[in-house]
């Protein structure tokens, strides 16, 4: 790795530490040039702002999830394509420090900037496969669909899906329930059954209780920042 190199991902490191022990709105770039003994200049020379540095550690971090699927092994196609949609989100066992550093931004303007950097960043990885893997999954006879365009609206249901638990888990953040969690994931998990015409039971996608577990581990982690700044 080139030294330029080294000294972007050194100022990525340093941030993504510093945004998870303060939260991304408190921690400033001043506090990422203090740690890592950086001058401004080296700074602005990778990034042109914080929130540049924030969706570039999202997009890292799906390159991670992708990188952690291609890992695993699957005993057949229908397996390997609830995988690719498993790593995808980011509600899998593990991601709940990453969940609670984009938890407060939403409704934000930057965390909608974060949020389309994410979904441009697994569309990248991940959807490729998934029109692969049906494809392949057609000529086998376990789906069934004619519409060409069909992957692209099942990614559109994931995308919504996605922004949609990040709104449930907000919610759960202020005190809401948690019963939308579980009828969302089951809601699509019914659309990709029904439109791929495939056997009831055999799209899994998310784990809801997963899902909900890792979502009171975000939601705690972030109790537990703001106890410390009381």
């Amino acid at each position: 790795m080139l030294k330029g190199d080294l000294r972007k991902q050194a100022i990525l490191d340093t941030a993504e530490n510093l945004f998870f022990e303060k939260g991304y709105a408190a921690a400033t770039i001043q506090d990422i040039l203090d740690a890592l003994n950086c001058s401004k200049g080296s700074f602005y020379h990778h990034f042109e702002s914080k929130l540049q540095v924030l969706t570039e550690l999202c997009r890292q971090r799906a390159e991670a999830g992708y990188a952690e699927f291609k890992k695993q092994t699957y005993d057949d196609g229908l397996g390997y394509l609830n995988g690719l949609i498993y790593y995808a989100m980011p509600f899998r066992a593990g991601e709940d420090k990453n969940l609670s550093l984009l938890l407060p931004l939403q409704g934000l303007a930057d965390g909608n900037v974060v949020l389309n950097a994410i979904l441009e960043a697994q569309k990248k990885l991940f959807f490729p496969e998934i029109s692969k893997t049906l494809e392949i999954l057609k000529k086998q006879g376990q789906v069934y669909y004619t519409q060409p365009m069909l992957p692209e609206i099942l990614w559109d249901t994931y995308t919504a899906l996605y922004q949609r638990l990040m709104q449930e888990a907000a919610q759960i953040q202020e005190g809401s329930g948690t019963v939308g969690v579980i009828q969302l994931i089951e809601t699509e998990r019914f659309i990709w059954e029904r439109l791929l015409d495939a056997p009831f039971g055999s799209m899994e996608l998310i784990r809801g209780d997963e899902a909900l577990q890792v979502i009171g581990h975000a939601v705690s982690r972030l109790r537990r920042m703001e106890g410390k700044k009381a």
